[in-house]
Order: structure tokens, then C-alpha cells, then sequence
């Protein structure tokens, strides 16, 4: 709570220092915009594969391609800050993966997926590199929430023996933060907005569920538990609406 307490304290600063020290200008004003963000698992981030085990039955998620897409608004707070927020919606797709070592071995896969909001907070900076041409970076805080939770089915027939593989995912909490960071570049023109191509690096602080695997035959049953951390990577593309009645120095500044 207490690490909380601090990111929120210093978007705070960062909102004060860009109205007391930004130098506002004609474009100092809210910008509209959408974005389509296709998450990409990566496991060099740790956001690939997450399982657990027991000395008979194994149990994995693996994160496959998955989406995200919302509106933006952007506050310009002086000549180099912006404050960036919106509405996101975020669909994290999953595959599951069970294998049972008994007297015989046995496999099943099932297909996941969880549903989650997301409204992002984020201090963004940026630097120009030409005449139409920005970098940007950006850090600050998501509230993340979710409304659901999810069940799967599956059945394997082994001899004369069936097999029942199901799971339920519960969220562990039906809101919670996770940091959130960008970087990217920015095409700004005069008459058609701004276009953008960046990534980011979702972590939500601890994990947002909890999974519970039962492996079902006529002899008995298995229970697993595995938790979802939900940190993903997305490829960031982004449209700013232009508004005509801007004049050039409020579009390219």
C-alpha cells in the first residue's frame, strides 16, 4: 500500500511541475485519440508460459496473442509533458495445458481466455527529431479491472477410461493496479493527426488470478493451483484525431 501511495504521489508531482514550470502554448489542449494494441507474449519478460506441478499432474498457461484496443486523451502540460489517459479493453488469451502421469499418461489442451478494463494514468515526455517526427516515453499507473471469471471443459478417452479436464479461473480481486510503461515515435501532420508505433510492458502489483485445475476419472480425482501473474507486452498503435479548427501552430507545435 505504501508503494502505492508513492507512484500516486509522484504523478501528482509530475502534473504540478508541468503547470508551474511547462511553457503552455496555443496547443496546450486535450487530444482524442484510439488505439489498437495486439499483446505478444515474450519470454524473455516472463510473460510466456506459468505452471505448477505436483509429482502426477502438471498444469500450464500459456499466453498466446492476445488484444487490447480504447480511446485516448492526451493534456499537454507545458512544451515537453503530457498527461496521458483513457479506457482500454483487454482480452488475455490462453492455452491450457494438462498432463496427468498416473498409470498412464494422459494429456488434454484447452483454449482460455480472461477479460479485463484498463483506465491508465501515465506521465508522457517527449523529444522531437524533425520537422514531423517525435519520440515519446512514457510511466505511471493502470487501475485494471475485471468483471468476470471464466470455466473450461475437456474429456480424453484412453482405453475404455475417460478422462475429465476442467478448470476455473477465479480473479483474486475484482480491481487492482499495475504499472504501465511505453516508448514509441509519433508522425504529427498538419491536416490528418497524429499517427504513433510504439510498445509497452503491462505488470500488474501481484497477480490478478488464481486457477484451479481438476483432473476427474473413475478412480479419483486431482486438484491444481496455478496463478496468473497478467503481465503482457503489447505492439502500441495509436491515432489522434485532428481538429480542424486548430490552427498549424496548435497541430505541430
Amino acid at each position: 500500500m505504501e508503494f502505492r501511495k508513492k507512484i500516486i504521489f509522484f504523478l501528482f508531482l509530475v502534473l504540478i511541475s508541468g503547470k508551474i514550470f511547462g511553457q503552455n502554448s496555443a496547443a496546450n489542449e486535450f487530444k482524442f485519440g484510439f488505439q489498437l494494441r495486439p499483446i505478444v507474449p515474450n519470454s524473455y519478460l516472463n510473460t510466456a508460459i506459468e505452471s505448477s506441478s505436483l509429482p502426477n499432474f502438471t498444469y500450464s498457461a500459456k499466453s498466446n496473442v492476445g488484444i487490447s484496443f480504447g480511446a485516448i486523451i492526451r493534456r499537454p502540460l507545458g512544451k515537453f509533458w503530457n498527461l496521458e489517459t483513457g479506457l482500454n479493453f483487454v482480452k488475455r488469451s490462453y492455452t491450457l495445458n494438462y498432463l496427468l502421469n498416473d498409470s498412464v499418461q494422459v494429456s488434454s489442451t484447452q483454449n482460455m481466455t480472461f477479460i479485463a478494463y484498463e483506465i491508465p494514468i501515465q506521465a508522457l515526455i517527449y523529444v522531437r527529431l524533425g520537422k514531423s517526427w517525435y519520440m515519446n516515453a512514457s510511466a505511471g499507473i493502470s487501475f485494471d479491472f475485471f468483471p468476470s471469471e471464466t470455466e473450461t471443459f475437456s474429456s480424453e478417452k484412453l482405453d475404455s477410461t475417460y478422462y475429465d479436464f476442467k478448470e476455473k479461473t477465479y480473479r483474486i480481486k475484482w480491481s487492482a493496479l499495475a504499472a504501465q510503461s511505453n516508448i514509441g515515435f509519433e508522425y504529427r501532420t498538419q491536416k490528418n493527426g497524429y499517427y504513433y508505433l510504439g510498445a509497452s510492458f503491462h505488470r500488474p502489483f501481484g497477480r490478478i488470478a488464481g486457477s484451479e485445475a481438476i483432473v476427474e476419472t473413475t478412480t479419483g480425482s486431482d486438484r491444481l493451483w496455478l496463478s496468473l501473474s497478467g503481465s503482457y507486452f503489447s505492439v502500441d498503435l495509436k491515432y489522434f484525431l485532428y481538429d480542424k479548427y486548430k490552427t498549424k501552430k496548435a497541430v505541430i507545435e
